[in-house]
């Protein structure tokens, strides 16, 4: 599937976003701790400073995501690949590539809070 352009209208959380109003995009690959966690709620707001009221490109997995409203996709913004640095972000606090031990979370004891 080709690229396509769409400007960030909303941040639902730290890997979703709403393009123009209306297309629900979830990155593919990131798995955000909820938000009302101190990780959720760094991540969403890391991914807000990012992206909200910019125009990124987005390259759809041809997926929907399993809430059936979200397209699975790549976002880019200019010349960085989003997926990729929410990842590193997210990998930096917690400590393990693919969170062996599960996402973080208050079901997880190995939560860490988000630091600058």
């Amino acid at each position: 599937m080709s690229k396509r352009n769409g400007t960030c209208t909303a941040v639902l959380n730290g890997d979703t976003i709403v393009l123009d109003g209306a297309t629900q995009v979830r990155y593919c690959n990131v798995w955000a701790p909820a938000v009302g966690t101190p990780l959720g709620d760094a991540l969403t707001e890391l991914n807000r400073g990012l992206v909200l009221g910019k125009t990124v490109q987005y390259q759809p997995n041809g997926h929907l995501h399993w809430d059936g409203v979200s397209i699975v996709a790549d976002v880019y913004l200019e010349d960085k690949w989003l997926n990729q640095e929410l990842r590193f972000w997210l990998n930096q606090r917690v400590g393990s590539p693919q969170w062996v031990g599960g996402i973080p979370g208050a079901e997880n004891p190995h939560t860490e809070e988000a630091g600058a």
